[in-house]
């Protein structure tokens, strides 16, 4: 997508359309890049949500708190995948020990840095300070194979219908223990509920992908708080079996999954031989943005 489209499609967001039902009108799909533009023009809505409806928020993120907390022990590392403006991963911790290693990922950067600046305003100082944020893709996690506890979603698989089983494999393989999915239900929804979901590209027979890729469906527990009547939400407990676990959580090459180590503004690695930058301190980890550098 080049510039003028961009420019394009943030007027027309301006204007009030639905960019990710304009993009997949458009595609035929959600892929990857559309959910990026569409996500990334939105930056800042979602924390003016919450800050509009602290009461609400509270609610659901409560909820969800109370049943990660079920799962994730002290010491344990948490990953949240899809965290767009890290709303909900803020509200969540408040219910988790205090002596974990959170981090968190987004498609988009300007969600990532509009939900590092709420981050320091809302969640858990003790929390708040060690929590590791980057930018990144569903489908290449830049992490090692069964390297975190405990792997979860909210509303971040919904928009990749088609797409399902390419991402939950990707959430099994880096998870040690369970991976927790929060996410709309199709199959529970009104037909009302459905049409807008069918329109929006929203995820579909959840059970049947999550069984294909292996996991195991320990609890499917249906949620009481939402935020939209016509976007009901499930919370699928997954149990996986990643194989051999690996305790690090530092960063992996995206392309080929070699350990990554820090430098003057960019990661690399002297076995992977690609560059990612690093943006107000955000790694961008994304195979797309690797810069090729045989000799560090």
């Amino acid at each position: 997508m080049n510039e003028l489209l961009l420019n394009e499609l943030r007027a027309r967001y301006e204007a009030g359309e639905n960019i990710t039902a304009l993009l997949k009108a458009r595609d035929g799909t959600n892929s990857a890049k559309a959910i990026e533009v569409a996500y990334d023009l939105q930056a800042g809505s979602y924390v003016d949500f919450v800050s509009n409806n602290m009461d609400d928020w509270n609610r659901y993120t409560s909820e969800l708190g109370d049943i990660l907390r079920r799962f994730v022990n002290p010491l344990d590392s948490m990953l949240d995948c899809g965290a767009g403006e890290l709303t909900t991963l803020s509200g969540v911790v408040r219910s988790l020990p205090a002596d974990i290693q959170v981090l968190a990922f987004d498609i988009s950067l300007s969600r990532i840095r509009v939900g590092n600046a709420f981050v320091q305003r809302t969640m858990r100082s003790d929390l708040a300070h060690k929590l590791r944020s980057f930018c990144a893709t569903m489908e290449h996690i830049p992490l090692a194979d069964g390297s975190i506890d405990v792997v979860m979603t909210a509303h971040a698989l919904e928009p990749n219908r088609g797409r399902e089983e390419l991402l939950l494999a990707e959430l099994f393989r880096v998870s040690r223990r369970h991976v927790i999915l929060c996410e709309p239900s199709y199959e529970d929804n009104s037909p009302e509920g459905k049409e807008r979901m069918d329109r929006l590209g929203y995820v579909r027979n959840m059970d049947e992908h999550i069984a294909k890729c292996g996991g195991v469906i320990a609890e499917k527990i249906r949620m009481d708080n939402v935020m939209n009547p016509l976007n009901p939400s499930c919370c699928w407990i997954i149990e996986v079996d990643s194989g051999p676990s690996r305790s690090e959580t530092d960063y992996r090459c995206p392309i080929s999954r070699a350990r990554l180590r820090k430098r003057e503004g960019y990661y690399w690695s002297d076995k992977g031989l690609y560059a990612y930058p690093v943006i107000e301190g955000v790694p961008i980890l994304k195979p797309e943005y690797a810069i090729v550098l045989t000799h560090g």
